[in-house]
């Protein structure tokens, strides 16, 4: 029996679900809506004693995007969206940035990024590598005179994680050390905070040389 994963109904429904998603402002991996289609569609199966080829058709779009959204909406206070999760960028417009506050940009998500890895939070450390990669991306490619073009939707999200794991380090004891052991972390974490938030104001600075 061929797999219902690799049939075209199975595909096309991952396509409309994620059309869904975008409908409510939110832009997830494929591979994430993948797996949630093929964790209904096999439920559905066991359901009404069907094949799971069969029981493709049984789930709508609807259904998919309503899992992933109820998933992001009753997480946790505090926690960090569903993994693959990302704010829809309605804004399409670009910054001209020199090239030293874009590495002190790559600097803070790379800094912010590793509190995140090593305090459990893989959807933010992800996210937060995204953030670097992109940068860097456009290092790359749009580097120019010293500046390079970046699109402004970067800055709001790397300030927004950047904030996060500022506030978690001083509210909840994030640590670059979280061995449990007293080595002078305490002394480093607390430095650290302050330099997180000279960046979410880079940031931030940057963001709003797009109304200029």
């Amino acid at each position: 029996m061929a797999d219902a994963k690799d049939s075209v109904p199975f595909k096309a429904l991952v396509a409309h679900a994620s059309a869904v998603l975008l409908t409510h402002g939110v832009e997830v991996e494929p591979t994430a809506v993948h797996g949630v289609v093929a964790h209904l569609v096999e439920g559905m199966a066991k359901r009404v004693n069907m094949d799971e080829e069969e029981a493709v058709r049984l789930v709508t779009p609807e259904a998919v995007a309503d899992v992933i959204l109820k998933a992001a909406a009753h997480r946790e206070e505090g926690a960090a969206p569903p993994h693959a999760v990302r704010p829809v960028r309605i804004d399409d417009r670009t910054v001209n940035v020199p090239v030293e506050s874009l590495g002190h940009l790559v600097m803070a998500a790379s800094q912010a990024g590793k509190h995140a890895t090593l305090n459990g939070d893989g959807p933010a450390a992800a996210h937060l590598l995204d953030i670097a990669t992109e940068i860097g991306a456009a290092l790359v490619k749009r580097h120019r005179d010293g500046a390079a073009e970046v699109p402004v939707g970067v800055f709001a999200e790397l300030a927004e994680l950047v904030d996060s794991v500022a506030d978690r380090v001083e509210a909840e004891g994030w640590s670059i050390c979280p061995c449990g052991e007293m080595h002078g972390q305490n002394e480093v974490n607390s430095g650290t905070v302050p330099v997180m938030r000279h960046h979410v104001a880079l940031a931030l600075r940057l963001a709003e040389r797009a109304s200029d």
